[in-house]
């Protein structure tokens, strides 16, 4: 009897000292989640700063519309739509896509203007979209979007593998979008512009 009992004590004191350390490594692989997943917020937090001086060109880019009668208006509407989608408190894979919605309707923007000479000669035209601005603009979003990405990678590779994936299942961790921009418009053929179909309402 006291073997067996010598025995039952053994086991269970091997058992709280292993739940001990599985509850420990629990935690420390919950704690690094939410590391990561900080982490990816605050390499957003830059790109969001950037698309801001995107939507912020909005307005007077619709006042150059205006003034010459351009009626494709509907990207510029659809542009301004796309960055209200995301808030501080959205998913970030909703922010992300809100942000290709946004590039994707920009491009569409620059090709209406592209169509009218007279507007590339604006004083007002040349203030938002001249002075490589927009250059300046496109190489600190690619940066950030690499920098991005690269946490992006680091962090869907610790929710996808065993055995983090099961403490990233029960907490809700799933995996980002990579941040893709430009693709749509410079990846394989291109069909003819035709401003009336592109921007039907």
């Amino acid at each position: 009897m006291e073997i067996t009992t010598i025995a039952w004590i053994g086991a269970g004191a091997l058992g709280a000292i292993g739940l001990f350390f599985l509850t420990k490594g629990w935690i420390t692989v919950y704690n690094k989640f939410i590391y990561w997943r900080n982490k990816l917020d605050e390499k957003f937090a830059g790109i969001d700063v950037i698309m801001q001086r995107r939507i912020d060109m909005l307005p007077a880019l619709a006042q150059v519309a205006k003034k010459y009668s351009i009626h494709e208006y509907k990207t510029i509407k659809d542009t301004i739509e796309a960055r209200s989608r995301w808030s501080k408190d959205a998913p970030i894979n909703d922010k992300v896509k809100a942000v290709e919605d946004v590039e994707n309707n920009f491009l569409k923007i620059q090709a209406v203007f592209e169509r009218y000479p007279k507007v590339k000669a604006d004083r007002l035209y040349q203030q938002i979209m001249g002075s490589g601005n927009i250059t300046r603009i496109e190489r600190k979003l690619q940066q950030f979007r690499l920098t991005y990405n690269r946490v992006v990678r680091d962090y869907n590779e610790r929710v996808q593998r065993f055995p983090r994936n099961i403490v990233a299942q029960v907490h809700g961790f799933k995996v980002a979008n990579y941040l893709n921009l430009g693709n749509k418009a410079n990846q394989g053929a291109q069909e003819e512009y035709k401003p009336r179909e592109l921007f039907a309402e």
